[in-house]
């Protein structure tokens, strides 16, 4: 690998970047002895443009015994938690953003109801944010101001750990499951959920990716199980686990809140009271397609917020097609 710098006839300059190469090219050199130790050998799974991916793994030899997970054949209800935020427009000084939360709820081996709330209209300016019935940090606020992407994110974690919270202090037990991992910096349970919610009732967290998918040894013993099967990866306040819940289902990562029922119980309730299709859990895929927005709700939503604040539509063009045009070059 080399860095080249181009130019244009008879141009100067290029001194500085030709010493900047340099530099960077040292650094090749101190990535290279590194990479050495560190992937050298390595199963290596190439990024598909962000999307998430799983692996195939062939059968290995491990002595990884996974453990089984036996149905505890308790009607406790689950209920699985999921939103979306989106941007619906923006000023010179604040951006409009919509959030939709939905929850599924399973029972006694299929999805019994479900609930939706939005769309959530949140306003955000530099005097703060409005419509999420709860204030912000300043660490928060200045987030949300810096970024489209960054300002959802933080919207709908801020909508979804309202709901988990709301479920987790029903008077009925209840198995809540969140979609993503509990232990994420920049997740909705970054602060720990009270403990006083967590004495009946127990939060999961549910990744569908995550870098131990990619632990070949675990996986491939679980993927050899003949039935629904788990192993712990890290124990903890917050437990850690790669679990598959059908004979050929997939392998996925599951967080526990601290709880007084151990893994294996969670587990078994999860199995007995929701259904799953390739492993993954009818609940959580009610809650993921009825809390997204379709193309028709954004048109609904843009002549709602037209008409009733009585807004001005400016006419827009794509930016980027503009200023950097297209290249067709293979990738």
């Amino acid at each position: 690998m080399s860095n080249s710098i181009l130019s244009l006839p008879n141009s100067d300059g290029t001194g500085l970047l030709d010493s900047l190469a340099n530099e960077f090219k040292r650094c090749f050199q101190e990535l290279a002895e590194e990479a050495e130790r560190h992937l050298s050998g390595k199963n290596f799974i190439f990024s598909r443009y962000g999307k998430a991916i799983y692996p195939y793994f062939g059968t290995t030899e491990t002595a990884l015994v996974p453990g089984c997970i036996f149905p505890i054949k308790e009607g406790r209800p689950v209920a699985s938690v999921d939103s979306t935020c989106v941007l619906v427009g923006e000023t010179s000084e604040g951006a409009l953003y919509a959030a939709r939360t939905a929850v599924g709820v399973a029972h006694n081996g299929a999805v019994k109801k479900f609930f939706r709330l939005g769309p959530i209209l949140v306003y955000s300016s530099r005097s703060g944010v409005t419509g999420l019935g709860t204030s912000l940090s300043p660490p928060e606020l200045a987030m949300i101001l810096s970024d489209h992407e960054i300002a959802e994110r933080v919207i709908r974690n801020i909508v979804e750990r309202r709901v988990v919270e709301s479920l987790l202090s029903a008077e009925e037990a209840l198995v809540v499951m969140a979609d993503g991992s509990l232990k994420h910096p920049f997740g909705q349970f970054s602060r720990p959920v009270p403990r006083s919610l967590l004495k009946e009732s127990c939060l999961v967290g549910f990744s569908k990716s995550s870098n131990l998918i990619f632990s070949e040894a675990a996986v491939s013993s679980l993927t050899k199980a003949t039935g629904p099967s788990y192993h712990l990866v890290e124990d903890g306040a917050v437990k850690t686990a790669l679990a598959k819940f059908s004979h050929d289902g997939l392998v996925f990562r599951l967080d526990f809140a601290e709880n007084p029922e151990t893994v294996e119980i969670t587990l078994g309730r999860i199995l007995w009271n929701d259904a799953f299709s390739a492993g993954y859990p009818e609940s959580l895929k009610v809650a993921h397609h009825l809390s997204i927005f379709s193309r028709a709700d954004d048109q609904a939503l843009r002549a709602y917020v037209t008409k009733r604040f009585r807004l001005r539509k400016l006419p827009t063009f794509t930016l980027r097609s503009i200023a950097l045009g297209s290249f067709k070059g293979g990738a």
